[in-house]
């Protein structure tokens, strides 16, 4: 357990409010059911050989331009930001859980992109970009799903055998989920908030893909500046998606296309790496915690002078909606609170139960009449309302924040609150109301 005291200088984006955080989402648009074994069978090694990359970043495909020599972070990184992850991906957690994204698309083109296993109560999902999954044909002009859709995770394009190209073998999936509101229509569809995806595979001889190579742990997130490691398999040129490639990147909060209403936040941006198609739909990872922070969308185009690197945060209505749908018997977002204090100063433990972490956590407390914040307190102060903000709550690791207070009486009465989405199966643990202990 620790003890937080976090500057109201730190906090750069605006928090919605108990009402607008439990609004619910226009439930996610699902795929057929697929056969996974089916799927298994189509993916031989030399097809997934063979898969290009969408072509959304097609234009001027073999020239070779750079993310900024100044701009480039990441330890023996090429011009694009790009470095080799070590071989081989079975030795490291990250690139275990990090794969190739196989799928035939809506013009029957065998394509690739990148994803990640997310933590799960079921233990098959993956986390992927939206136009991996669907996309509109060129000669129907429809709206079509993407077929024989498999993930490889670690995959080795340069493994002697398949055993080595795959060595956590092929999982196919069996179903995908996609937001509402995207259409796959390009170009502004496809760059937007919208851009994410979770793809449920087939378990592999009675095991869960999350069992065999483990997960990463979503964060909850609308958004703001990290430090971020991203993964995937560039297929671009000068890329081929034979080899997990890493980025290492800061970023800063870009708006996106198709915003929802009443979202404040937007994507994650970053100039320190330059996208690649084929690395869409892949992890970026809090380089502190190495939890999920968001989906690798779209980027810069091949024929732009400086390369950047757009993500989608992993948002209650774009993450959130998609999760409450492929894995109904997860909890994710359960947050709770419990306040308590003397007269001099206030303390809440903040806990979150389930599979999911929340970033930048406001929490409130409310003061009665004749009660104030001691001078110095490093939380927002609204009338009678103070309100600090916990940069991350893990699930099993509970957070304190704790307030001097002046003017409080012996049994003094209090509130704490944080708050709740839709996806908190119960939200009457997020206010607690407590008094203050008498004495010291």
């Amino acid at each position: 357990m620790t003890l937080l005291a976090l500057a109201v200088a730190s906090v750069t984006l605006t928090v919605p409010g108990p009402a607008a955080a439990r609004s619910v989402p226009p439930p996610p648009d699902a795929s057929p059911v697929m056969d996974p074994k089916r799927t298994v069978d189509y993916w031989t090694k030399s097809k997934q050989s063979e898969a290009d990359a969408p072509e959304h970043t097609s234009g001027g495909a073999e020239r070779r331009l750079t993310v900024p020599e100044g701009s480039r972070l990441t330890p023996d990184g090429d011009a694009n930001g790009y470095g080799r992850m070590p071989r081989p991906y079975s030795a490291a957690a990250a690139s275990r859980i990090t794969g190739r994204l196989f799928f035939v698309d809506a013009d029957g083109g065998r394509r690739s992109c990148s994803g990640s296993v997310v933590r799960s109560a079921g233990g098959l999902l993956v986390a992927t970009a939206a136009h991996c999954v669907y996309g509109v044909s060129r000669q129907t002009g429809q709206g079509t799903w993407s077929s024989n859709i498999a993930f490889v995770p670690a995959y080795d394009g340069h493994g002697q055998s398949a055993n080595e190209t795959a060595p956590y073998g092929v999982w196919g999936a069996r179903r995908a989920w996609k937001p509402q509101p995207f259409t796959g229509a390009q170009p502004w569809n496809w760059d937007s908030v919208y851009d994410l995806a979770l793809v449920e595979v087939g378990r592999s001889g009675g095991a869960t893909l999350q069992d065999t190579v483990g997960a990463f742990t979503p964060m909850r997130n609308q958004g703001g500046d990290y430090t971020i490691t991203s993964l995937g398999y560039p297929s671009d040129l000068p890329y081929d998606g034979t080899r997990q490639l890493w980025c290492l990147g800061r970023t800063t909060v870009a708006p996106g296309y198709a915003q929802p209403a009443g979202q404040t936040a937007g994507r994650l941006h970053t100039v320190n790496c330059h996208l690649f198609g084929g690395n869409s739909g892949g992890p970026w990872l809090d380089r502190s915690s190495g939890m999920l922070v968001g989906v690798l969308s779209s980027g810069a185009e091949n024929a732009s002078p400086d390369g950047y690197t757009v993500a989608n945060p992993l948002g209650p209505g774009s993450y959130g909606a998609l999760v409450r749908q492929a894995d109904p018997g997860g909890v994710y977002d359960s947050l709770s609170v419990k306040g308590a204090g003397s007269a001099r100063r206030l303390t809440a433990t903040v806990r979150m139960r389930g599979l999911m972490a929340a970033a930048r956590v406001p929490v409130t407390f409310g003061l009665p009449r004749g009660v104030r914040p001691a001078p110095g307190t490093p939380c927002a102060v609204v009338r009678r309302k103070v309100t600090c903000t916990i940069a991350v709550v893990a699930p099993g690791r509970p957070e304190r924040v704790s307030i001097p207070i002046r003017g409080a009486a012996a049994r003094a009465r209090f509130t704490v609150s944080v708050a709740a989405t839709f996806l908190d199966p119960d939200p009457r643990d997020n206010t607690h109301a407590f008094s203050t202990a008498p004495g010291r």
